[in-house]
């Protein structure tokens, strides 16, 4: 066996017994060469053949380190804390095995037929009192994606000229409308005097995330929600509310739904609050655009699954639903709390206040230049340069034995943002 082919089998046993932890700083070349009694050609061909396999990654002016594996994975566990979905373990599986059971015992082979195009009627009315929206004005839809994509066909001939964004914002609405055009965010919402002067010059669409806003996740004031409403109908501008994670904010403030439901086309998941294959969200338009959203929806796919707004239904009137957001509001504060504590031990982050949901959002004194980092990088939201050190990171998409391990695993990787 060639000497660099030897000095790379040691790292390497090294990296995979976790004598080298990923994201950490191996000895130098020079280190190695004293070791082995060599020149630094023979360990520089070892670190080449380790960076080949994935294990090493060269940070220039900085050395090599352990390589945060592609998919964030340990033992074939994945520590992910980019996604904000919930995890599946949360959801009460057992329960849900009843509901589909006596679904299909009380209506036998109707439960698989489809829904109106509209949304099943017994959903559309428990939601509705669920959520006190009206119902007269309310469709069903394959999660919110789908409820912006109507959205987006309904104003084609405005999209993506005449439509303002929170700046940052969710990356799907970026690529879905094609977003050119931005506001910046305090922590009560959207600056009002520019505001003013971005509708005052042809905005006719403005795209929000005021209850738990993502990625930042503030939520705005309610005299900033009433100013923006003011503004929309002064300037005859629809708002497109996207109502994230309200379930999860404390004081209750009115949505632009409420306060302005002309001028309002208010979207909701029901998959991040619940799990992700569910599929199923709701909208609630104005009654002038109603029929057109109808017919976009139509053309889209007809109608969503009708077996899963029948087990939605009997979730939500039997009160498992209740029962479930509470018990997310709890594991949320728990992890949380974990989650801040460990981030304030890194002196280069800052946190903002006031932050709702299942995310974190991250300052960073210095860009973050690691590799393969488990969160999701400032950029994904916004394509200002000034979020480049800003992070996104998620806490409740893992089961509580991968959370605990992803907690560790972030330390490591946080040392190396003060070092």
């Amino acid at each position: 066996m060639a000497l660099y082919e030897e000095i790379a089998r040691q790292i390497r046993e090294r990296i995979v017994n976790g004598e080298y932890p990923p994201g950490e700083r191996i000895p130098s070349i020079r280190h190695f060469a004293g070791r082995f009694g060599c020149n630094k050609l023979t360990v520089q061909k070892a670190f080449e053949r380790l960076t080949a396999e994935g294990l090493l990654e060269k940070i220039v002016g900085s050395g090599s380190y352990v390589k945060f594996p592609e998919k964030i994975q340990s033992a074939g566990e994945v520590y992910d804390l980019s996604t904000d979905y919930l995890s599946e373990s949360f959801f009460p599986h057992g329960l849900a095995g009843e509901i589909f059971q006596e679904i299909f015992k009380r209506q036998e082979g109707d439960a698989l037929s489809a829904a109106p195009i509209a949304g099943d009627p017994g959903l559309i009315e428990v939601l509705g009192r669920f959520y006190q929206l009206p119902t007269r004005r309310m469709l069903v839809v394959s999660g919110a994606q789908q409820g912006l994509d109507l959205a987006a066909k309904v104003f084609a001939a405005r999209v993506p000229d005449t439509i303002l964004f929170e700046d940052p914002t969710y990356p799907g609405a970026i690529s879905l409308f094609k977003a050119r055009h931005f506001i910046s965010l305090d922590r009560f919402g959207p600056r009002i005097e520019e505001l003013e002067t971005r509708m005052a010059d042809g905005i006719r669409l403005f795209y929000t995330m005021p209850s738990v806003h993502n990625p930042t996740g503030i939520s705005y004031s309610t005299a900033r929600r009433e100013a923006v409403a003011r503004l929309a109908e002064a300037h005859g501008v629809f708002i497109i509310e996207d109502d994230y994670l309200s379930e999860f904010v404390d004081d209750r403030r009115p949505r632009f739904v409420d306060i302005a439901p002309a001028r309002t086309i208010y979207v909701k998941s029901l998959s991040q609050t619940t799990v992700a294959g569910l599929r199923l969200g709701f909208m609630v338009v104005p009654a002038s655009l109603y029929d057109r959203f109808i017919h976009a929806k139509y053309t889209s796919d007809i109608g969503s699954n009708g077996l899963m707004q029948k087990f939605f239904d009997a979730f939500v009137r039997g009160g498992g639903y209740r029962r479930f957001l509470d018990s997310l509001t709890e594991r949320m504060q728990a992890r949380k709390a974990r989650l801040v504590k460990l981030l304030n031990t890194t002196g280069s982050l800052t946190l903002a206040p006031g932050q709702h949901g299942g995310s974190l959002w991250v300052q960073c004194r210095n860009r973050p230049n690691l590799p393969h980092v488990p969160w999701a990088p400032g950029r994904q939201f916004s394509f200002n340069p000034a979020m480049e050190n800003c992070f996104r990171i998620s806490f409740m998409a893992l089961n509580d034995a991968d959370f605990d391990r992803a907690l560790e695993y972030l330390g490591r990787i946080l040392k190396r943002l003060d070092g």
